[in-house]
C-alpha cells in the first residue's frame, strides 16, 4: 500500500461509521423485504393444502437454510440495534457521540445479542447436538 494512502486511512478510519451505518440500515432492510416475499410464498402454499405446505417445510429443514437463519438473524439484529441508534438520535439523545453510539450499541451490543441467538441455533439446528 503506498504510505498516502495508508496515512489518508489511517486518518479517516472512523469517520465514516454514520455512512457506514447509513448502508447497513438500507441493506438489511432490503434483505427484510427479500425475507418478508419468501415467507409470505411460503405461507401461501397453506392455500394448495397441507401436502404443499409440509413439501416446503421439509425444504426448509435442510442445514443450508438453518445457516440462512442465522444469517436472518444476524440481519435483524442490525437492523433493530441500529433503529434503536437512529431513534435515539432523532429524538436529542447521544447526538455529541454518534461514532460512540454505533460501535457499542449496534455493533457490540448487536453481536453480543447475535451470537446468544447464533451459537444455539448452530449447535442444535446446524450440528444437530443434543
Amino acid at each position: 500500500m503506498k504510505p498516502y494512502l495508508r496515512d489518508v486511512l489511517r486518518k479517516y478510519r472512523w469517520q465514516f461509521s454514520g455512512m457506514v451505518a447509513w448502508t447497513i440500515q438500507r441493506v438489511t432492510g432490503i434483505l427484510l423485504l427479500v425475507y418478508l416475499f419468501l415467507h409470505v410464498h411460503t405461507v401461501s402454499k397453506l392455500s394448495q393444502g397441507p401436502t404443499a405446505f409440509n413439501e416446503a417445510m421439509v425444504m426448509f429443514a435442510n442445514p443450508f437454510f438453518k445457516l440462512l437463519e442465522i444469517a436472518l438473524l444476524g440481519v435483524v439484529v442490525l437492523h433493530a440495534f441500529n433503529g434503536i441508534r437512529i431513534t435515539l438520535l432523532d429524538l436529542g439523545v447521544g447526538l455529541e457521540r454518534q461514532r460512540h453510539l454505533f460501535w457499542v450499541l449496534t455493533v457490540g451490543i448487536g453481536l453480543l445479542v447475535f451470537l446468544a441467538g447464533a451459537i444455539p441455533m448452530f449447535l442444535f439446528s446446524v450440528l444437530r447436538l443434543k
